[in-house]
Parts: structure tokens; sequence; C-alpha cells
């Protein structure tokens, strides 16, 4: 994530721009330099000098624009982060139900994504008992499925590189045809 569009973790589409890597400040732009190098949590006091906090959620610094159109410009990167990541899931929802079958997310086990036909946000489950994995994939849902299980599976997203994962998940809505309004793409 760090990296942005260098590495390419996330699906780019074609004609988009992304992020490249996240340079932040001089002195602050390695991973230990954020992070314990042994236990991987974050060292919060370091944020503290330059953010006036030590809670990553609340830095925004000199952001102003509304990432996730719910009109709050003042609120934390981290709530503009999931604000988006909410509609994204909300147009996954709405393509796979419109144009095959519903589904349902769960993060915790795989394969992550399952069918959930009658749309009442939990999965349907096969003869034996067992949750129904999806398997009514088309190329606009499995790109907007990978990037938001992307956004998921990098819970320090939107401090390690929010402009970029946010420009794919903002392409990720708008591709199968949900609506960005009152969106900014970063």
């Amino acid at each position: 994530t760090l990296f942005g569009s260098e590495a390419q973790g996330i699906y780019q589409y074609p004609n988009k721009e992304y992020a490249g890597r996240f340079a932040h400040v001089q002195g602050v732009d390695t991973c230990v330099a954020c992070h314990d190098p042994h236990a991987l949590k974050p060292q919060l006091q370091a944020c503290a000098g330059c953010h006036q906090t030590d809670d990553p959620s609340a830095i925004r610094m000199t952001l102003t624009a509304d990432y996730d159109g719910d009109g709050d410009t003042t609120e934390g990167l981290k709530g503009e982060y999931e604000g988006v990541a909410e509609r994204l899931y909300a147009a996954i929802q709405d393509y796979a139900s419109t144009k095959s079958k519903g589904i349902v997310y769960n993060p915790d086990a795989y394969p992550y994504y399952f069918l959930d036909e009658d749309n009442d946000g939990t999965a349907d489950v096969d003869d034996k008992g067992n949750p129904a994995s999806y398997n009514a994939w088309t190329p606009k849902l499995l790109k907007a499925g990978y990037n938001y299980q992307y956004s998921h599976k990098d819970p320090g997203a939107y401090v390690h590189n929010f402009r970029y994962v946010v420009q794919a998940m903002y392409d990720s809505i708008q591709d199968p045809g949900g609506s960005v309004q009152g969106m900014t793409r970063p």
C-alpha cells in the first residue's frame, strides 16, 4: 500500500492515474519509523508532534475535500476511507443483485464472498449447512470485489497511502455503475 502504483497491489483501472509511493516527511518515511519492528504496532507518539494527536484515525491535515460524499469535511481520513469503503460495498451488492446473484462479504471467512440470493445480508447455506461461496462473478464484479478485499486486509491503508487506495475504491464504485455523486476522487 505504501508504494501505491509503483507496486500495483490493487487493481488499477486502465486510463486512470494512481498515486505512487506515499512520501511522508523525512525521517518518518519507512515502516520502522512508524511501527515497532518486532511487534508491528504503530508507535503513535511519533504522530503527535506534527499532527497534534496520537490517534491516527483523527488525522486529516490539509485534505479538505469530501471524499466519501457524506458532507463532512472535518472527519479524519479514517472516516473518509470507511465511508468510501461502505459505498463500494453497496455498489458491489447492487451490481451483483441486478446482474447475477446477491452477494455478501465476510472478512473473517474464506473465500470472503458468499451467495445471498434473498439479499437478507446473510450468506446462503449449501446442502451441508456451510456458507455457499459466491459463484456468479463478472469481470466488473471481480475487480471491485478484489479492491474491496484489499481495502479490508490493510487496516492502516488510510494512513499508509490514502490517495492510492481511495482512488482505486472510487474507480471500483464507478466501473460497475455505482454512484459517486458528492464524492471526490483524490
